[in-house]
């Protein structure tokens, strides 16, 4: 399982739904460090300043910036954030204006990026998100370091297109679920359905949809026996294509993950 799991869970506690205080995410994050499936921890570059008065000698945090102060901030986000050894951004994740045509929302976005650190931009599912996919593509072709983004929150259809859209792209892509359904793998858009589905999409299957939509997390042919059969090989083209996937609260999420840690469970 180490494949599949490693780094999956990117920290998401300052967001919504909770919004949680920076020294109680901070503390969560260092005592949730520990385990193999705890990524990034993600911050606002607005939130940034009181992220650092809080660090400790020992803290090295792995940092996902996210760019809500706008693109053309970002730079000077990412000059703080390098002055400071305490953390190492390994990503950065920008949104595109959703009214915006999405197309021509990334292609701004593309030729604006910092150079160095790996970005994810965010598509809505508006108008122009496949061209945006399409953009993204090229880019990384030439060399630029680039992934989607999308939040699982809306229709199966929606969903289940976007994750389908970048397996065909080779567009690597890191999700977030709605608060409602991030963790609990009785809902759809869980994590077990995404990685799923993800696992689907790469082998070209066309029952990605179907899969998002599944609530048999356990039992003998249920989510967690799939995810447990796949093999080695299987595992790392999911995760290849699939980045991490944020939560809101790394506890719930790292205590879910018994369902296929313990096949028994």
């Amino acid at each position: 399982m180490s494949d599949l799991l490693a780094r999956l869970f990117d920290d998401a506690a300052l967001g919504p739904p909770d919004r949680v205080p920076m020294d109680r995410a901070l503390a969560a994050h260092r005592a949730a460090a520990r385990d193999p499936a705890t990524g990034r921890f993600l911050c606002p570059a607005s939130r940034f300043a009181e992220l650092r008065a809080l660090l400790v000698p020992e803290d090295l945090l792995d940092l996902g910036l996210i760019a809500d102060t706008g693109i053309g901030e970002l730079p000077e986000a990412l000059d703080a954030a390098g002055a400071e050894p305490r953390v190492r951004t390994s990503a950065v994740r920008i949104a595109l204006p959703g009214e915006a045509d999405q197309a021509r929302a990334a292609a701004v976005t593309i030729a604006q990026l910092p150079a160095g650190v790996p970005a994810h931009i965010q598509v809505r599912h508006s108008p122009g998100w496949r061209d945006a996919l399409d953009r993204m593509s090229a880019a990384r072709e030439h060399g630029v370091l680039l992934g989607a983004a999308h939040r699982m929150d809306g229709p199966s259809a929606d969903v289940a297109a976007f994750i389908a859209a970048c397996a065909d792209r080779g567009l690597p892509f890191t999700c977030a679920a709605g608060a409602d359904h991030a963790v609990r793998h009785r809902d759809r858009h869980g994590f077990l359905n995404i990685l799923l589905a993800t696992a689907s999409a790469t082998r070209g299957n066309d029952d990605v949809r179907q899969t998002l939509e599944r609530t048999d997390a356990s039992g003998p042919s249920g989510l967690a026996a799939e995810l447990l059969a796949l093999t080695g090989a299987e595992a790392r083209a999911t995760r290849r294509l699939l980045l991490s996937f944020s939560v809101p609260g790394l506890d719930a999420a790292l205590s879910a993950l018994s369902l296929i840690r313990t096949p028994t469970a």
